[in-house]
């Protein structure tokens, strides 16, 4: 995924897929690994558990985002997309988020092999979903397409709309940041940096809020 100088709200959908991927993948094989071994120390199980957390809350803002903001704006634009179809995906995929959020609250009551295996389950039916999914939307809202719908300052407008919508429905911002700029590799987490506040990517995420989001430093992208 590379930048272009023309904002594009496509971009901005392939790399919120990106970060919910790595996200996914992530817990799904961390998961497995604390079934077989154990935590390593309470540190590390504290961090797993707010890594998982952030991942259910920031798929959960994403849909949200879609339904409530982004397929309502291009239906008669891009009528040929098939939205009821994501929609219905979406909320299949809401029905194994309830299973896995469930399953990490049963882990943090109890860390046994058994509520581990079951969250492992749980991201495994949340991926055989997902990746269809996402192929879906990747294959009608192309950044070409999408780039020549609308113009620059549409893109820039939509581009904020759909941040403060996601902000609003997750949370907490002292987790979920970090977890969407560290499930980034430095040249996009960059990107993003740079349409979010000032604020938040040089004072909150590394000074105020960093103890808070130390321990899931073990899961995130240097």
């Amino acid at each position: 995924m590379a930048e272009s100088s023309v904002p594009n709200v496509a971009l901005d959908l392939l790399r919120i897929h990106s970060i919910i991927t790595r996200g996914l993948n992530v817990a799904t094989e961390k998961s497995q690994r604390f079934a077989q071994e154990g935590f390593p120390d309470a540190s590390t199980r504290e961090g797993f558990l707010c890594y998982a957390r952030s991942f259910v809350s920031v798929l959960h803002g994403h849909h949200l985002t879609e339904n409530e903001l982004a397929f309502p704006y291009f239906r008669e634009k891009l009528p040929d997309a098939p939205y009821d179809l994501l929609i219905a995906q979406h909320q299949e995929l809401v029905h194994i988020l309830d299973e896995v959020k469930a399953a990490i609250e049963e882990v943090s009551a109890d860390p046994k092999a058994a509520a581990l295996n079951k969250l492992n389950q749980a991201l495994r039916r949340t991926a055989d979903l997902w990746y269809p999914h996402i192929g879906i939307e990747q294959e009608h809202f192309t950044v070409a397409r999408i780039g020549a719908l609308i113009d620059r300052e549409e893109h820039i407008r939509l581009g904020r709309l759909f941040v403060e919508h996601s902000q609003k429905h997750t949370g907490p911002g002292y987790l979920v940041v970090p977890f969407l700029l560290y499930n980034l590799a430095p040249e996009e987490r960059a990107i993003l940096a740079r349409k979010m506040l000032f604020v938040l990517t040089h004072v909150l995420v590394p000074l105020v809020w960093k103890g808070k989001w130390a321990p899931m430093r073990p899961f995130l992208l240097p």
